[in-house]
Order: C-alpha cells, then sequence, then structure tokens
C-alpha cells in the first residue's frame, strides 16, 4: 500500500501514524528503571519487556481494521504468522474454513494430502524445533517511580514541612468551640460573643457547664455577607436558645471570627454539632428567589440539598429537630420533627443517605468502607458554593475520625485520597483502583462498576504508597506483565508424554531411512540380475525385491499420512506452556490466533467466559460453563464495526490472548495498553488493571479491568513502586495527517 514503510528488523511491514499530536513539542526527557536518560519527541511509546528502553509503540491489527483508515496515533501493522512451516503445512490439508463434512471435503483433503506431504519432506527435521526459553514466567513490567509524590503514605518520606499539610492527624476533634453567642442576662435583647476558653477559665472553680445550641442554615438562605439576613438569623437563634432553655448558641457567621483559623473552622463544623446539647434548623426564601415565595416544606428541602447541611443533620445528637421561620419581622417555630423522618422531609436522596442517618442513630452498623461510599455518594450529590475543589472529601472529614489538615493545592481526588489514607477505610483507595467505570464520562467518584460488583467485594493485592501531584497515585507490590502488541512470537510448549505421539515421531522421522532401505534392495536386485551371466534360480531375488518393495509401501504410506502425523504431533492439550500476552486491534477469534502462533486450530485457544464485560458464555450439556463469541451479541457486533472508523479518543476494540490460561478476551479501550496489573482479586478471579503508558510524566493510565484466572499469578513478577492514573484525562490535541517515516523507507 501507498502508506506502508519497510525496517530491517522484525516487524518489517508497518504503517505510520495517520494523525499527530498538537501542538509539536520539542524532545521530552525520560528516565528508565535503569537510570538510562533520553530524549524524545511526542508519540505513542511503550516500555521495552527485555531490556526496558522507550520503544515506539507498533499495533498489529486485523485485516478490516489496517484496511478502514482510521485515525490513530500509533503505528500499525497487518497480523503475521509465527509459526512453524511444517505445521502449517500440515494442518493446510484439513484445517480451512468448513463446519461441513461432506464429500467435496474429503477430495478437497485428498488433493491437498500429496502436495503437502511432499513439501513437509522437507522440514521432518525441523517438526520440533522449539524456540529458546529461559523462564516460562510473562514478561516482567521493568519500570520503577524514581520521583516524588506530593504525600507519601509513610511520614518519614514525606519533604521536611508538609508534615502538617499531609498526613499529620495529632489532632483528631475539637473538645469545645473557640467561639459562643452568650445571650444576655440582665433580661434584655441580644448576645455577646466571648471566647470559651477563657468562660471556662473564669468559672473554673464553679465547675458550670456551657451548654450550646446549634443553629443550622444555609448560606442560600442567610448570606453571611449580608447585615440584614445575619440580624434575622440572630433573631431566631436568641428565639430558639431561649425556647430550647440554654443561655448559648452557635452560628457560624458569628462564631468564626479569627481568619486565620477560619479554614480549619470550616471543616471543623461537625465537631461543633457533637458538643451541642440541641440542633435546630433556621429557614428563609432563598436569596435568588426571584418568582414565588417558596413554602415553609420548599426552603427546608433546599436547605437540605447543600453539603455542609448533610453533616450537621447526621450528627445532630437531639432527638428532635425544630424548624424556625421568621414571618412578619418576627421569630416562630414552624414545626418540630423527629430526627429520624428529617431524612424524606429534606433529601431528595432519602433511600441512600437514610442508612447513614440510622447509622448514626444506631439502629444499624455501617462498616468502615461502607460509610466513606455512602458519605461520599451523598456529598457529591448536593450543591455548594465552592470554598476548595475538595469541599466534599473536607466534609467527609467530619464523618471520620481523623482528619488531615486542609490542603488549599489539594484537587478533589487528592483530598479524597489524602482523608483514605489517613482513614482506615478498609482500603477504599486500593479498592477504587481495580473498579471499571460504566462510561470514560463517569466522574471518579462514582463508585459503580461495570461488573455490577462493589468495591467490599474486591479484596485488594497491593498498596497505596503515596498520591501525586497530577491526580495519580503511587502502587507497589501489585504483580504485573507487559502486553507485546507489534507481533506475535513463538511460544514454547510441551505436550506431555503419549505413546501415540511418540510413534508418529519416529514414523516421520525414519520415513526417509524406509526410502533409502528400499531403493537400495532393488538397486541390489537389479544389480544382481544384470551381472550374472547365466540364469539364477527361481525367487533367488526374491529376498530382495519383496522387502524393498514393502520399505517402499511403507515410506508412501508414511508420506501420505505424513500430514495427518504431524497433527498428531502438534496437537494434545499442553501439559506445560510459556506464559505471554499477545495483543490485536479489532476482532481476531480464537481459530484464527491459534493458527497463527501454534500452526493449526487444535481447539487449545478457547474465549473467555467473563474475563471483560463483553465477555459471554454458556452451559454446556455437561453443565461445564464455558465463553462464546462476543459478537454473537448484537450490540457488541455493532461496537466492533464502528471501532474500526474510531478517532483518537474514542473507544476501540481489543483482543487480548493469554497463552498461559489459553483464554481469549475481547475488551474495549481508548489506547492498546501495553502493560498489566494485578490489583485485587473479587470472585474468585483476579482484578487486572490494563493500562497504557504516558512516558512524558512516567504514568501507566488506567483503560480498562479485565478479569483473570488466579493461577496466572504463579507465572507474575512482583512490581516495585510505579505511578498509575485512574482519574481519566481528555485525550491530547491531535491532527490527522501522516507524520514523517520512522527508521524505514517508503515502498
Amino acid at each position: 500500500m501507498g502508506e506502508t514503510l519497510w525496517r530491517w528488523h522484525f516487524t518489517h511491514h508497518f504503517r505510520e501514524p495517520n494523525c499527530t499530536y498538537q501542538p509539536r513539542m520539542p524532545p521530552l526527557p525520560h528516565r528508565d528503571s535503569m537510570g538510562r536518560a533520553v530524549e524524545k519527541p511526542a508519540e505513542d511509546r511503550y516500555i521495552h519487556a527485555l531490556d526496558g528502553k522507550l520503544r515506539r509503540l507498533l499495533v498489529q491489527c486485523t485485516d478490516d481494521v489496517f484496511d478502514a483508515g482510521g485515525l490513530a496515533t500509533w503505528r500499525r501493522t497487518y497480523v503475521r504468522k509465527v509459526s512453524p512451516l511444517g505445521a502449517r503445512l500440515a494442518t493446510w490439508v484439513t484445517d480451512y474454513h468448513t463446519t461441513t463434512n461432506t464429500w467435496e471435503d474429503f477430495w478437497v483433503q485428498v488433493l491437498r494430502t500429496l502436495p503437502a506431504a511432499f513439501a513437509m519432506m522437507f522440514f521432518i527435521l525441523s517438526f520440533h524445533t522449539q524456540p529458546d526459553v529461559l523462564d516460562l514466567s510473562y514478561d516482567a513490567v521493568h519500570c520503577k517511580y524514581l520521583g516524588d509524590a506530593k504525600v507519601w503514605s509513610n511520614l518519614l518520606e514525606n519533604r521536611q514541612g508538609l508534615a502538617e499539610t499531609t498526613r499529620d492527624t495529632s489532632t483528631y476533634t475539637l473538645l469545645r468551640p473557640r467561639y459562643l453567642c452568650l445571650l444576655k442576662t440582665d433580661g434584655s435583647i441580644g448576645f455577646t460573643i466571648i471566647s470559651v476558653e477563657e468562660w471556662y477559665s473564669q468559672n473554673a472553680e464553679s465547675g458550670e457547664v456551657l451548654e450550646y445550641l446549634f443553629v443550622a442554615y444555609s448560606n442560600e438562605q442567610f448570606r453571611n455577607s449580608s447585615n440584614a439576613d445575619m440580624e434575622s438569623l440572630h433573631q431566631i437563634a436568641e428565639k430558639a436558645t431561649r425556647d430550647a432553655g440554654l443561655t448559648a448558641f452557635w452560628v457560624a457567621g458569628s462564631c468564626m471570627p479569627d481568619e486565620s483559623q477560619l479554614e480549619d473552622d470550616i471543616y471543623r463544623i461537625a465537631d461543633v454539632v457533637r458538643g451541642a446539647k440541641h440542633m435546630v434548623v433556621a429557614v428563609a426564601s432563598p436569596t435568588t428567589t426571584e418568582h414565588l415565595v417558596p413554602t415553609p416544606a420548599e426552603m427546608l428541602q433546599q436547605w437540605g440539598s447543600r453539603i455542609w447541611t448533610f453533616p450537621e443533620l447526621l450528627l445532630c445528637p437531639s432527638d428532635e429537630v425544630a424548624i424556625y421561620h421568621l414571618e412578619s419581622g418576627k421569630p416562630v417555630a414552624l414545626y418540630v420533627l423527629p430526627k429520624q423522618q428529617m431524612g424524606k422531609a429534606v433529601w431528595a436522596d432519602a433511600p441512600v443517605a437514610q442508612q447513614l442517618m440510622d447509622h448514626y442513630r444506631g439502629s444499624i452498623n455501617l462498616s468502615r468502607l461502607e460509610l466513606a461510599i455512602l458519605a461520599l455518594k451523598c456529598l457529591y450529590a448536593r450543591q455548594t458554593t465552592q470554598w476548595f475543589p475538595g469541599d466534599q472529601s473536607y466534609a467527609l472529614m467530619g464523618l471520620l475520625r481523623l482528619r488531615p489538615h486542609i490542603d488549599r493545592t489539594d484537587t478533589a481526588f487528592q483530598a479524597f485520597a489524602r482523608v483514605s489514607l489517613s482513614n482506615d477505610s478498609d482500603r477504599l483507595l486500593e479498592r477504587y483502583v481495580c473498579l471499571l467505570p460504566k462510561t470514560l464520562e463517569q466522574p471518579w467518584h462514582c463508585m459503580n462498576d461495570q461488573y455490577e460488583s462493589s468495591p467490599w467485594d474486591v479484596e485488594p493485592t497491593c498498596q497505596v504508597a503515596g498520591v501525586c501531584h497530577d491526580n495519580t497515585i503511587v502502587l507497589d507490590g501489585a504483580h504485573g506483565a507487559c502486553i507485546r502488541w507489534k507481533s506475535f512470537k513463538p511460544v514454547w510448549a510441551a505436550t506431555g508424554p503419549s505413546f501415540k505421539r511418540t510413534c508418529a515421531q519416529k514414523l516421520m522421522e525414519m520415513s526417509f531411512i524406509f526410502f533409502i532401505i528400499g531403493v537400495a534392495l532393488l538397486a541390489t536386485a537389479g544389480g544382481m540380475g544384470s551381472q550374472s551371466k547365466r540364469s539364477l534360480p527361481a525367487g533367488a531375488l526374491a529376498p530382495y525385491i519383496l522387502p524393498g518393495v514393502i520399505f517402499l509401501l511403507i515410506w508412501i504410506a508414511v508420506v501420505l499420512l505424513t500430514p495427518k502425523l504431524v497433527r498428531i504431533v502438534y496437537g494434545g492439550k499442553f501439559h506445560n506452556v510459556q506464559a505471554r500476552f499477545f495483543g490485536i486491534e479489532g476482532y481476531l477469534n480464537p481459530p484464527t490466533i491459534e493458527r497463527a502462533i501454534f500452526g493449526g486450530a487444535f481447539g487449545r485457544l478457547k474465549w473467555s467466559a467473563t474475563g471483560s464485560p463483553l465477555s459471554l458464555s454458556f452451559v454446556s450439556d455437561q453443565g461445564e460453563k464455558m465463553g462464546m463469541n462476543p459478537c454473537r451479541d448484537a450490540n457488541t457486533g455493532e461496537k466492533v464495526e464502528t471501532a474500526k472508523q474510531a478517532q483518537p479518543g474514542q473507544l476501540r476494540m481489543f483482543t487480548l490472548v493469554d497463552t498461559y490460561s489459553m483464554e481469549v478476551t475481547l475488551f474495549e479501550a481508548v489506547r492498546p495498553p501495553t502493560a498489566l496489573f494485578i490489583c485485587g482479586n473479587e470472585g474468585g478471579m483476579q482484578r487486572a488493571v490494563v493500562c497504557s503508558y504516558d512516558w512524558t510524566t512516567q504514568t501507566f493510565e488506567r483503560e480498562t479491568v479485565l478479569r483473570i484466572p488466579t493461577e496466572s499469578l504463579n507465572r507474575m513478577h512482583r512490581v516495585p513502586r510505579f505511578k498509575m492514573g485512574i482519574v481519566r484525562k481528555p485525550y491530547p490535541k491531535w491532527v490527522p495527517g501522516y507524520a514523517p517515516a520512522g527508521n524505514g523507507s517508503r515502498v
């Protein structure tokens, strides 16, 4: 083809990317696990499995994908056969695309047998040549993160001076509010803002306890910057405090006067709620209301839709909550609701949020993992005037035991990761890595999984060592393997001892000896007959002619049976096999793959039953669960056709071949994943996070999550610290057009 290039080393023919990254940048630096520093242009690259060097990505793809002309930022080539030529000649006789068993098929095999048999005579000595192999394990991932994280899970690894903003949790909770509004005791209206510590020091001898009322409100209804709103709020607070028989109240707009501590106070309001005697809710018409005046019930629902009011209601110490409102300039108690009924009245997501309410009331007991997941889900379902990007995670801190210090530079994910690392949340972050989002657009805080599993169904097998600046994490201890994309490779395999295979092999090896012996005996008989001057006695040449004919007939029979014998030699189930992961862009069925790798379709490779969300399975007549062609699902078949014309950033179809488990898995991803990491197990199988490599940041980006058999761990190596991105980033800008030729020349 016009765009096909050629290079000296394998793979020879390839096509350059038909779109390039923009804008063009100068060569970027990269340091591999061996410490070698290089500078390369911005192209798709991967870490080579043998030497750990950075190589340009070359992907083998099916013919329809190769010819469809879809846009890609990586080089492409077509699928090649790497099986022994002798095996291919043998299987050519019977191994062709047919599902019938007719006389026409029989005569096709007869016509193919003779030329195949004579051709294989030249390959008999090379029938059992096996590729050199020193290790039967999967190709190791040669990577090691050499950079520094924003937050390490161990305090000793954090740079000096960062402890207060990373994982320092020395302060568990505020024992008392810093300030309270104390009502005047002379019978007049009003209050005084006092320091709680000073009040207790002045009243230390009396042993009096300062009980207070917590006044909950929404900044959407009472603006802290509005004097009129705050005056109305204070009237409600005074009225509610006197009704409750208390002498002090806490309201956020007045009891956080220190600008230097404002940041910490905002995220510790939950501690103030815990220490209160009672809580009331103050509601008013929203400041943004332009038309109809909302009813009290609607105002209460708006209060419940805000993010900071959610933990306040959960942690409310009283069993009843009074709702106050300002009518005709006077505070009025609208009604009193039992706390257990408040959820239905104020929360749109009451079926989910009520579980948290019941947990804090003590009627049910959520696990630490369930508590964190449900709380995060509810917090992200609420509205807020953003103070910091990690507001939802910082609000979550109020519901957990340990609270790291606020970091203004945190993104939403970084704040969540720091809170998860600080608290014993049953390794939520490690479990989250193993989940597969249902869509590309699914936000990171959503825990929905394509396999319909919950985070508590996954048991992590690795550890998060740190959180980096670019919404990535550092993982350690995961089992990993490389995926080979540029071509198949000969795979060492052994079928174990077999009398039938041994006899078939010996017959092929001795067939040429039969031919020599037969020809020699007939030649001897002919020589004796021509040299003799006198007639020989009857039967004198019979000892030579008859054995010679028999040996020639045996040789002819072996020649004609050679295709069948070769299939016997190469057939049978593998007793041991070299573990390899191969990848193909597009859809390719197991028989075609097996022909390319092993020389024929012997029925060893099977579709994975539950390897990816696209996998299909059925139960055989013997009660065995077996994988089936995913394209039997019409939706999957349509996706396969659509992916042929995919553009960068869109989902494509890929086929993964596992020679150890002998399974073929069809899956979707945006880029060809070059590495596979086992980060957890679920449902009796391993969760494999399949990643592409962003060499510019030394990050393995999560492309999809597959399920592979547990026995594959026996052939995998553990990977030291590596950087993984689990928050999907936008695809880099690109433009169509062929990139300059690499190390080949146009043919």
